[in-house]
């Protein structure tokens, strides 16, 4: 299990331009819109890659609960804490988010309300950081070395964050064109990455 998601707190669902801006992308309004969720999943992680390929992000986005929750096929806006900070402030309100990748043992949540309010991420059995006062949310749960999918899961539930589609609604799946200053620094990237490839050839290739 691969998922990353991003919650408001709040309706926001009008104002997604400035949500997503933040980020550094821009809504093309090619939106589609599922009632399933196994479908609307399935969707997002069949296609996120062909999209990223073209310089598109999709990202799934609904309102439930007064949360307003993003769900990141890629693994990438939820680690953009500086991003998520500007937007906490901007929108004076609380956000979480969840990691959650069974794969590699790796969990995590983080609480942003103009500053980092808490802190947790463990990878692979290890915990690098378990920062700023728990959650009273967190009473009973593995918060540990020994967390797992349900715990995330579980303590999203006692914020009132439904993560598991146990009520009935529409999804929105986004479909975000990469801003001319994103676009720049992943060529600067590129060109670095080329460099350093470059750099580590063997004096005697050089081709």
């Amino acid at each position: 299990m691969t998922n990353s998601f991003i919650a408001i707190n709040g309706d926001h669902i009008d104002r997604v331009d400035e949500i997503f801006s933040v980020f550094k992308y821009i809504d093309t309004k090619k939106d589609k819109h599922f009632e399933d969720w196994q479908t609307f999943n399935d969707f997002l992680f069949d296609n996120y890659f062909e999209f990223t390929n073209n310089e598109v992000a999709i990202r799934g986005i609904w309102v439930d609960n007064g949360w307003t929750i993003i769900h990141d096929p890629e693994i990438v806006d939820s680690f953009e804490e500086e991003a998520l900070l500007e937007l906490s402030r901007t929108l004076n309100t609380d956000i979480v988010t969840f990691i959650i990748q069974t794969t590699s043992n790796t969990f995590g949540f983080t609480v942003y309300n103009e500053t980092i309010k808490r802190k947790f991420f463990v990878s692979s059995g290890e915990i690098s950081d378990n920062i700023y006062e728990p959650l009273e949310q967190e009473n009973g749960l593995n918060i540990n070395e020994n967390i797992f999918s349900d715990d995330i899961l579980k303590l999203a539930e006692k914020l009132g964050i439904d993560l598991e589609a146990k009520r009935k609604r529409t999804y929105t799946v986004k479909q975000l064109a990469y801003s001319d200053e994103m676009k720049n620094e992943l060529d600067d990237f590129r060109q670095q990455q080329t460099q350093t490839i470059a750099e580590k050839k063997p004096w005697w290739k050089l081709w």
